[in-house]
């Protein structure tokens, strides 16, 4: 006889229901993730049964069953906070299992591969290389087969190097948006251009102050369905920041490229864009944009000397044949140089490095064509080639400039200075022309000093045109960097607000912003010996940082970061300077993707 069927037994005990309880958090130090309990003392998951979570907890941590209930509190209390520290960057995806380490240089390789941008599979390559070696490198260490073991555990496939890289954007993303949320005041930069696919890009970066930090990041590459007119752009802009929900009024100054979409008086970007901000919006152009801005304008007379050089270079380097015979003859010269720089009108650069290389391999070029019977009549044209020597010598001096506005951590009357220098230096040349002794034009000098003397007299009407050149390029820097004279004595408040005068400020632009006892906390703020000794030792410090940088060429604190921390000491009494501080220390006064285009 059969016996009947079993009945199923039904779970309606608490201790059978699979659900998470929020008291497991400060009872057994127990959060939810995953759709299971991941205990925060050890990083072990269990299943979500009250039996299984005090069971691991009563052995795992058996240790803490001899501390009162207020103990076990506090110590929890404690990791919770550790978690959510961690939560807020790469570690959130690590777990503190015996494999946690493997994860940690998983994602450490991931990020390399990512800084890099190779292929995703490269991770396995890297590993491969790792294991070739280490037999080598830890040859003599006693743990040499655990180590080589774990490199094999390491886990770096194509995919999971796409899963850690897609994590870590994710988290980076975050982090930026929190932190945009948080700082006062924030400035963006924007460029649009067009890549190789013809799509329209539009960057847009931040920049902001973390604690003690200056911060500029990537908010995100927009892709531009169709037009690229002001409207276009500022709906982009706004959409993205909606997204992220970033508070728009907070901004407090625009970069771009001074392209007229961008700073159009009607329809530009930047006008739009203050509609929805809600407030004024000081509008910047790139500062080493507007110094190549200068150099191009200023010497467009001698546009045709560089079509002439860019025919010559381009038939010697761009056809294979000649290319190798030209190296073949700077090799039997004993030449430095292995062939000609091309030309690239997008780089910043190109122009000067062009020319400095082509006059210096002048003798060559000329070998060259005579053997293959090419001729370029301009090339035995003596005012001609003066003005290539004068192009090549004046465009060196900008190309200086340009370096030295290079690179980060520079505060905005650095840069400044550099400029005012420049247009200084103008001055120098135009005198040095006109005494005809050259002397900051090396090239044209010892071109004009092997000349006979009936053909220095060709090269004497030269002589105005160069003048000429030199005055329109004081003009273009003049005219192009106005905006910034008109906030170059505000910008020193922030270095020298004990010995800045009221009347030396521009307050203008930031009346909409909390000023009213401005005045009166200046008088307290430069009264005070404490306050006033901090920017004396804040400018002895700049000024070592500065040294360094010009004598060793190193940089190991950043100038900007020192001045921000210096403010962050200034106490809320002084409201009212530290919120001009906050509203200007954001500003944009370099173009973000200068390190990317500039070479």
């Amino acid at each position: 006889m059969s016996r009947p069927p079993a009945k199923k037994r039904c779970h309606t005990n608490e201790e059978d229901i699979r659900e998470f309880k929020e008291y497991w958090t400060e009872k057994f130090g127990m959060i939810k993730k995953d759709n299971k309990a991941l205990c925060i003392l050890c990083s072990e998951s269990v299943v979500c049964r009250t039996s299984s979570v005090k069971r691991h907890f009563e052995t795992v941590h058996k240790n803490l069953s001899n501390v009162t209930e207020q103990e076990r509190r506090e110590l929890i209390s404690r990791e919770m906070i550790k978690t959510k520290k961690l939560s807020d960057v790469l570690m959130k995806f690590i777990s503190g299992r015996p494999s946690s380490n493997l994860v940690a240089a998983g994602f450490e390789v991931s990020k390399v591969i990512a800084q890099h941008g190779k292929p995703l599979s490269d991770g396995e390559y890297i590993k491969e290389a790792w294991l070739e070696c280490a037999p080598f490198l830890f040859d003599n260490l006693s743990e040499k087969d655990k180590i080589i073991q774990r490199i094999k555990d390491l886990s770096v496939s194509r995919k999971t190097v796409k899963d850690r890289i897609l994590k870590m954007e994710m988290n980076t993303t975050d982090q930026l948006t929190k932190d945009l949320a948080s700082c006062k005041f924030f400035s963006i930069c924007v460029d649009e251009s067009t890549d190789i696919t013809s799509s329209a890009r539009l960057a847009i970066f931040s920049r902001f102050c973390r604690d003690d930090e200056v911060c500029e990041e990537m908010i995100n590459l927009v892709t531009l369905p169709e037009r690229t007119t002001g409207a276009d752009i500022c709906k982009a802009v706004v959409n993205e920041l909606s997204i992220r929900q970033i508070d728009i009024s907070k901004v407090v100054s625009v970069t771009t490229d001074g392209a007229p979409s961008m700073i159009g008086k009607e329809a530009g970007f930047v006008n739009l864009f203050a509609k929805h901000v809600g407030h004024p919006l000081i509008g910047f152009h790139c500062i080493i944009h507007e110094e190549a801005l200068c150099a191009k304008a200023g010497l467009r007379e001698l546009q045709e000397v560089m079509q002439t050089v860019t025919k010559v270079v381009n038939y010697i380097s761009a056809r294979a044949l000649n290319k190798r015979q030209f190296r073949n003859l700077l090799n039997e010269v004993d030449s430095v140089y292995k062939g000609l720089t091309m030309y690239n009108n997008v780089r910043w650069l190109s122009r000067g490095f062009v020319l400095k290389r082509f006059v210096e391999c002048m003798d060559e070029i000329n070998l060259f064509l005579i053997n293959q019977q090419m001729s370029y009549k301009e090339m035995s044209d003596i005012v001609w080639v003066c003005k290539l020597m004068f192009f090549a010598d004046l465009c060196e001096h900008l190309n200086d400039l340009n370096v030295k506005l290079q690179g980060s951590g520079k505060t905005l009357d650095v840069m400044f200075d550099y400029i005012k220098a420049f247009e200084m230096k103008l001055g120098v040349f135009k005198r040095d022309v006109d005494s005809e002794r050259f002397r900051y034009f090396p090239n044209l000098k010892k071109y004009i000093n092997d000349l006979t003397k009936d053909d220095k007299t060709d090269c004497q009407c030269l002589q105005k045109l160069f003048v000429n050149i030199i005055e329109s390029t004081v003009e273009q820097f003049s005219t192009r960097f106005a905006r910034f004279r008109e906030l170059e004595e505000t910008a020193k408040f922030i270095k020298f607000p004990d010995s800045i005068k009221l009347d030396e400020l521009n307050l203008q632009k930031f009346s909409w912003i909390d000023m009213d006892d401005f005045e009166m906390q200046l008088i307290e703020f430069q009264t005070s010996s404490i306050w006033r000794q901090k920017f004396v030792e804040l400018r002895a410090d700049l000024e070592s940082i500065e040294k360094d940088r010009l004598e060793k060429g190193v940089r190991e604190r950043n100038a900007e970061n020192e001045v921000l921390r210096t403010w962050n000491t200034i106490p809320e009494t002084f409201v009212c300077l530290k919120n001009l501080q906050q509203h200007y220390y954001p500003f944009f006064h370099l173009h973000i993707l200068v390190n990317h285009c500039s070479q």
